[in-house]
């Protein structure tokens, strides 16, 4: 497939975020392009010790695995003391998640190759979300109008210690579903040969990572060690809450907006035995988990000997991404963005170092027989975003179809009847009732003719949908916009559609197109046939 960058397309989160960009964050350091001063500055700052309890930390992740020659390579560079690292990250979604996870990781690798020197390499990092326990959240993968799902035994574990065999019954009703089926069969492979029993959804993630996207490093951040490097961060919201008296909401509410999270005094959760329960801070050194009362005292404790029993909430789990890693850039979409603009007020406070933050490129990938009928359709004019009840009601009004909720025939004789009925008392509720039921058929014979409309140009029409079907899954349905593509495809979908999985051909566009310059950049990208032009 090819890559071919397209104009500007936003959403109403992503003109949010750039919304704020533009103002209340304007000028902020978050948002600029790269340096190589800054990217020196943060690999001179990254302690040897915590480079090297890293690079121990993933060799020991991928032991049961083993690394990809690309992976090994990668590793052999973040342990050079130069190295520095772009990341992005994501929940453990069954079946590995929507596209736009892989999409993401892509990028990073993309963006990676352009700072990358001898004595400087920037190694890309996926950051798997482990410690996440909204199982509800990871549990599904849907194809082709059908879910499978996981059960909900394992509600409030944290995701990555779930065992593997919880999947396993979702992959053989796949297999036994779609199976058969060539490309779709290849995929089907790598979830078997990744959901392995004994394992945990963290290790499988892991496994099929490697498969699809060889070169990039996936990093389990609950490990003891790791948790022992961000000691600072957890002692000092333990004794601060520096999150929470840090915040500032001008920016939102000065639009009238919710900032994306409401922020509490307790940023902690406390993670046993595979299970994850909030740290709910009480005031004067007192805490609770659960029905479970704590000190401060104790907690501190644990930072110092059970520093992996600590676990971050989605608005400090980034700060603690930025405590252990040789951080210059993250990668995600629009909501992802916006959590990290309400960090800036924290990394300031701190004086943390001004990690980027990176929009997200948007795909569409588009199969053999959705882009022929759109070449079709094109040319007539047709809005690509349009929803299929705005086309419809276009396409109506350009071959002066009747108008739906007009009554002309009714209205015509309307004053007749009542001139010659209603003026009699007796009559003028049968008369009235009488232009009712004129007027209920008439609006059944008008939509009958706008369908005649339709079916004359059932070809145009049809074409139409197959399109919408494919770029815009759930429009057809419902008759409204659908999601974009790339939040309802996984692997299998890709698989399925396009005979391949052309994650090589997306990072090579990627690389061409990309400019670091430019700070926060946003662009919308189609993955055409090799024939499409």
């Amino acid at each position: 497939m090819k890559f071919h960058p397209q104009s500007h397309q936003d959403t109403p989160l992503a003109r949010r975020v750039l919304t704020l960009r533009e103002g209340a964050f304007a000028g902020s350091p978050h948002l600029q392009g790269l340096s190589d001063a800054f990217i020196e500055a943060r690999a001179v700052g990254y302690a040897p010790e915590s480079r090297a309890t890293l690079v121990a930390v993933l060799r020991d992740q991928y032991a049961a695995q083993g690394l990809t020659d690309g992976q090994e390579a990668q590793l052999q560079a973040l342990a050079q003391p130069g190295a520095v690292t772009m990341t992005c990250g994501h929940q453990l979604v069954v079946g590995g998640g929507p596209l736009y996870v892989h999409s993401k990781i892509r990028e990073v690798a993309a963006l990676s190759t352009q700072w990358e020197v001898p004595v400087r390499p920037v190694v890309p990092v996926f950051w798997m979300a482990t410690e996440d326990h909204d199982v509800e959240e990871i549990r599904h993968i849907s194809f082709e109008g059908k879910r499978y799902s996981m059960p909900l035994a394992y509600e409030g574990w944290a995701t990555g210690c779930i065992p593997s065999e919880a999947v396993l019954p979702v992959i053989a009703a796949i297999e036994k579903d779609w199976g058969a089926h060539g490309a779709l069969a290849e995929q089907i492979q790598i979830l078997k040969t990744s959901y392995l029993p004994g394992e945990t959804l963290a290790d499988a993630t892991r496994r099929m990572m490697a498969h699809w996207h060889p070169s990039v490093l996936c990093l389990d951040a609950s490990d003891a060690r790791l948790k022992a490097l961000a000691a600072e961060l957890w002692t000092d919201e333990i004794q601060h809450q520096r999150m929470f008296s840090t915040q500032n909401d001008a920016p939102w509410t000065a639009q009238g907006w919710e900032p994306p999270v409401d922020v509490k005094p307790s940023t902690l959760f406390l993670l046993e035995n595979g299970h994850r329960t909030r740290l709910d801070f009480l005031g004067k050194g007192a805490w609770q988990a659960g029905s479970r009362s704590m000190r401060e005292e104790e907690l501190l404790a644990r930072v110092q000997n059970q520093p992996e029993t600590l676990s971050p909430n989605a608005i400090l789990r980034p700060i603690y991404q930025e405590c252990i890693l040789p951080n210059v850039l993250y990668a995600g979409g629009a909501g992802e963005m916006e959590y990290w603009l309400q960090l800036i007020s924290y990394f300031q406070d701190r004086g943390m170092p001004a990690t980027r933050m990176h929009l997200r490129t948007s795909f569409e990938w588009w199969p053999n027989r959705s882009w022929r009928q759109w070449q079709k359709l094109s040319a007539l004019g047709l809005s690509y975003h349009a929803t299929i009840a705005e086309v419809r009601e276009a396409w109506l009004k350009e071959d002066s179809a009747p108008l739906a909720g007009e009554h002309p025939v009714t209205k015509a004789i309307s004053a007749h009847i009542r001139s010659e009925y209603g003026k009699y008392s007796d009559l003028e509720r049968s008369a009235e009732s009488w232009l009712k039921r004129i007027s209920k058929e008439e609006d059944r014979m008008r939509e009958r003719a706008r369908r005649a409309v339709v079916r004359a140009q059932s070809d145009r029409w049809q074409a139409f949908l197959t399109v919408k079907a494919t770029q815009f899954p759930g429009s057809v349905e419902s008759g409204g916009a659908g999601a974009m593509q790339e939040r309802t495809w996984t692997a299998l979908d890709l698989a399925y559609h396009v005979g391949q999985l052309p994650f090589d051909a997306m990072e090579d566009g990627l690389v061409a197109h990309l400019d670091l310059n430019n700070g926060m950049p946003f662009l919308w990208a189609w993955m055409l046939p090799d024939s499409g032009e």
